[in-house]
C-alpha cells in the first residue's frame, strides 16, 4: 500500500512538472503561445534561446535577492525540484549517484524539450538551480531514510 501512494505522489509530481515547468500552464495556453511566437520572432532576428554561460541569468537576481521577483525566481527552480531528488533517493535507495544522473538527465531533458518547441529558454543557470534542488530533495530523502531505519532498529 506505502509503495502504491508513493507511486501515485510520483506519477503525479511528474505531471506536474511537465504541466507547470515545461508547459507553463497557467490556466490557459494563451501565454505559451504569445512566448513560442516571441522566441520564433527572436530566432528571425538571429536570437538564440540559449544560455550556455553560468551564473549570467542567476547574476541579476543574486544582487537583488530581497527583490520578491528575483527570490521568487531563485528559491522556485530550487524548491521545483526538490521532490524530483526525494523520490529519486527513494527509489534508489542505495544508489546516490544513479538518483543524481537520474535527476540531471531529467532537468536536461525538460530545457531541451523546451528549446527544441520553441516553449522556452534552455538556460544552464536553470540546469543549476534545478540540480542544487534535487540535491536537496536527495539529503532529505537519506536523512528520513536514516531515520526510518534507525526507528526500526
Amino acid at each position: 500500500m506505502k509503495k502504491r501512494i508513493f507511486s501515485m505522489l510520483f506519477f503525479m509530481y511528474m505531471a506536474f512538472l511537465i504541466l507547470f515547468v515545461v508547459l507553463k500552464f497557467d490556466g490557459s495556453f494563451e501565454a505559451l503561445i504569445s512566448l513560442r511566437r516571441s522566441i520564433m520572432e527572436n530566432e528571425q532576428n538571429g536570437i538564440i534561446n540559449v544560455n550556455l554561460i553560468p551564473f549570467r541569468s542567476i547574476s541579476p537576481y543574486l544582487r537583488n535577492i530581497t527583490e520578491p521577483f528575483a527570490f521568487r525566481n531563485i528559491a522556485g527552480n530550487i524548491v521545483l525540484f526538490l521532490p524530483l531528488g526525494f523520490f529519486f533517493c527513494n527509489i534508489f535507495s542505495k544508489k546516490i549517484l544513479k538518483s543524481i544522473i537520474l535527476c540531471i538527465a531529467v532537468i536536461l531533458v525538460i530545457e531541451c524539450i523546451q528549446f527544441v518547441f520553441k516553449i522556452g529558454f534552455f538556460d544552464v543557470d536553470d540546469v543549476l538551480l534545478n540540480f542544487v534542488g534535487c540535491l536537496f530533495g536527495i539529503c532529505v530523502g537519506l536523512v528520513l531514510n536514516a531515520v526510518d531505519t534507525s526507528i526500526k532498529q
